[in-house]
C-alpha cells in the first residue's frame, strides 16, 4: 500500500486498525444490522399505505426488500466489512522526482530514517484492516495521482531560497554596521555620479550590475569606486600617510580604504566577511555543490567567482529589506506611469528614506507619496515573517492530506451504516476519497508554479531566482500567489467536489423517489375513473 508522505505512514495505519475497531463496535451491539431492519420495515409500511390491489402490495413489498437488501449487502460485503489487512511492513512511500536532477526514491516503512520511526514502532506490529473497495480506490486513486504527477515537468527547487537567505540573516551588528558604511560612502556615491552622467553608452547589462553593492563596472571603471573611501576608519586597514592625508587622528584607529579595497580584498573585504559569515551548508547548496541551485536558476555557465557574486546579490538584497523600515525601502508609489517611473528610478539609485529620499520623492509626486508609502514600508517590514509563514505553508500541506484522510478513514463505517449503506452514498464517498488522494497532484503543480514564480515576475530572468531586482513589493506578491496556490486552489478543488457530492446525492434521490412519482399519475387517473364509475352507476343521483 503506497502512502504520499511519511506523515502518511502513520495516519495511513492509524486510521485502518481504528475503522477495524469501530466497524467491531458497530457488529457487537448490533448498530450494524439497524439499516436493514429500518429498510424492510418502511418498504412493509410503504406497500400498505400503497392499498391492496389483488394482492400486489405484498409482492411489491417483496421485491423492495429483495432489491434493496441485495444493494445494502453488496455495499456491506465490499465497502465496509474489513477483510485485508493492513501493515506496515507492506507500505512504501515512492518519493516523486519534482526537483530537476533527482531521481524518484522509494521509503520503507519499517525504516522511514526520520523521527516518524519513534512512533512508527509503537503501532508497527498491530493490523488494521480494510475492505476489498477501499483497497482497489486507494491503489487506483493512488497509481492515478503518481502516474499525473509524473507528467509535471521538474522544477529546481527555488521558492525556498528566499526564506532560506532570510533566516540565515546577518547576526554580527559589526558587519551589519560595515556594510552600512560601505553602502553609505561608496555605493551611494558611486550610484548618484552615474545617475548625473550620460549613461547611453551602457549597455542593459552593465546597468542591471549597477544595481548592488559589488558592481563589477564601479569596481574596474575609474572615477567610482576607486575614487571613494571609507569615511570612518576600519580597523583592519592599516593607516597609510598618503592615503589616509588629512586623517592623522585616526592613524591609531586604523585606516581609510578606497571602496575598491575595502570590498574586494580577499582576506580583510567586505565580500569575504559576508561570505565567511553565512552557513557553509547554505553556501556549498547554493553555490559550490554539484547541481548548486546559483547554476540551475541561470541560463549561462558561471565561474565560481560569478557565482559567489550572484549569490550575494540576492543574500545582501534579502537582509537589507529586513530593514527597509529605517534603510532604504523602494517606494513602488501609487498607479501612475510616472509615479512607478520615478520610484523604480529611486530604487535603482538605491534611495533612502531620509530627508534626501523624502526631498527626492516629494518633487516627483507629493500627495502619492502620502497615499501608499505605508503600505509599502508594512509589506517591507513584514516580508521576513510572510516569507516564513509561506515557508511553513509549504511544508505542512502534505500533512493535511494526511490528517484528513485519516479522518475520513476513521468516520467512514459511521457513514457507510447512517447512510443505511446506500450505493449513492458509497459512490460519493469514494469521489471524496479519490479527491483528497488527488490533491498531491495540485500541489505539485503548485510546487511547480511556484519555483518559477519569481523568474516568471522579475524583469532580469537572466539570474532566475537570484534576480535582486525583486523588492519587497513583488516578493509580498509572490507569496500571496503561493497561498492561493496552496490553501485557496485545494479549496476550490474540495468545493467541487462537494458541489459533485451533492448532486450525486440529489441524482440518488430522484431514482429513489421515481416510483412514487410515477405512481401518482395514475393514482389521480383512478381517482378519476372511480368517479365516473360511480356516476354511471347512480345515474348521477345523489
Amino acid at each position: 500500500m503506497g502512502v504520499s508522505s511519511y506523515l502518511e505512514f502513520v495516519t495511513t495505519l492509524f486510521g485502518w486498525i481504528i475503522y477495524q475497531g469501530i466497524w467491531a463496535v458497530l457488529v457487537d451491539t448490533g448498530i450494524v444490522f439497524i439499516p436493514l431492519i429500518a429498510t424492510v420495515v418502511a418498504n412493509i409500511a410503504s406497500s400498505h399505505r400503497a392499498g391492496e390491489d389483488e394482492g400486489s402490495a405484498g409482492k411489491q413489498s417483496l421485491k423492495k426488500n429483495e432489491v434493496d437488501l441485495y444493494m445494502m449487502f453488496a455495499v456491506m460485503i465490499f465497502a465496509a466489512i474489513p477483510v485485508l489487512d493492513v501493515e506496515l511492513t507492506e507500505m512504501d512511500y515512492v518519493k516523486p522526482a519534482l526537483e530537476c536532477g533527482t531521481s524518484s526514491v522509494t521509503v520503507d516503512g519499517n525504516d522511514t530514517d526520520t523521527t516518524y520511526d519513534r512512533t512508527l514502532a509503537t503501532i508497527s506490529g498491530q493490523t488494521g484492516g480494510i475492505p476489498i473497495w477501499w483497497a482497489l480506490a486507494h491503489v487506483q486513486s493512488k497509481g492515478f495521482t503518481a502516474a499525473s504527477i509524473a507528467a509535471i515537468p521538474c522544477a529546481p527547487d527555488l521558492a525556498s531560497v528566499e526564506y532560506r537567505l532570510a533566516n540565515d540573516g546577518i547576526e554580527d551588528p559589526n558587519l551589519s554596521e560595515e556594510i552600512k558604511e560601505f553602502t553609505d560612502d561608496c555605493y551611494r556615491r558611486s550610484k548618484s555620479r552615474l545617475m548625473r552622467s550620460d549613461t547611453s553608452a551602457l549597455t542593459p547589462a552593465q546597468l542591471e550590475d549597477t544595481n548592488w553593492l559589488g558592481s563589477e563596472y564601479f569596481l574596474a571603471t575609474s572615477g567610482y569606486y576607486n575614487r571613494y573611501y571609507a569615511q570612518n576608519p576600519q580597523s583592519l586597514f592599516p593607516f597609510s600617510p598618503t592615503r589616509d592625508a588629512g586623517f592623522d587622528a585616526d592613524a591609531v584607529s586604523g585606516g581609510h580604504p578606497l571602496c575598491t579595497e575595502w570590498w574586494a580584498d580577499s582576506s580583510k573585504g567586505l565580500r569575504q566577511k559576508v561570505l565567511d559569515s553565512i552557513d557553509p551548508d547554505l553556501l556549498n547548496d547554493m553555490v559550490y555543490g554539484t547541481g548548486n541551485l546559483v547554476s540551475e536558476s541561470t541560463t549561462t555557465s558561471l565561474t565560481r567567482t560569478e557565482r559567489e557574486d550572484v549569490f550575494l546579490r540576492k543574500y545582501l538584497a534579502i537582509n537589507r529589506a529586513r530593514e527597509r523600515m529605517n534603510v532604504d525601502a523602494p517606494l513602488s508609489v501609487g498607479y501612475q506611469q510616472n509615479s512607478i517611473d520615478n520610484a523604480q528610478r529611486l530604487w535603482d539609485r538605491g534611495e533612502a528614506i531620509s530627508l534626501n529620499g523624502a526631498i527626492n520623492m516629494g518633487m516627483h509626486f507629493v500627495g502619492d507619496v502620502a497615499r501608499t508609502t505605508s503600505a509599502v514600508v508594512g509589506a517591507a517590514a513584514k516580508a521576513p515573517e510572510a516569507l516564513g509563514e509561506a515557508y511553513m505553508i509549504r511544508q505542512g500541506v502534505s500533512m493535511f492530506q494526511a490528517l484528513a484522510l485519516m479522518i475520513f478513514i476513521i468516520i467512514l463505517p459511521l457513514l457507510l451504516v447512517f447512510s443505511s449503506f446506500k450505493a449513492s452514498t458509497l459512490l460519493t464517498l469514494t469521489i471524496i476519497y479519490f479527491g483528497i488522494h488527488f490533491m498531491s497532484m495540485l500541489w505539485a503543480v503548485a510546487y511547480w508554479i511556484d519555483n518559477n514564480l519569481m523568474t516568471m515576475m522579475t524583469t532580469g530572468a537572466r539570474l532566475g531566482i537570484f534576480e535582486a531586482a525583486a523588492s519587497p513589493v513583488q516578493s509580498g506578491l509572490i507569496i500571496w500567489m503561493q497561498r492561493f496556490l496552496y490553501i485557496v486552489f485545494p479549496v476550490m478543488y474540495l468545493s467541487g467536489l462537494g458541489w459533485i457530492g451533492i448532486n450525486t446525492g440529489r441524482l440518488a434521490s430522484g431514482v429513489e423517489g421515481f416510483g412514487g412519482k410515477a405512481a401518482a399519475p395514475g393514482a389521480v387517473g383512478g381517482a378519476a375513473l372511480g368517479k365516473v364509475g360511480s356516476a354511471v352507476v347512480t345515474k348521477g343521483e345523489a
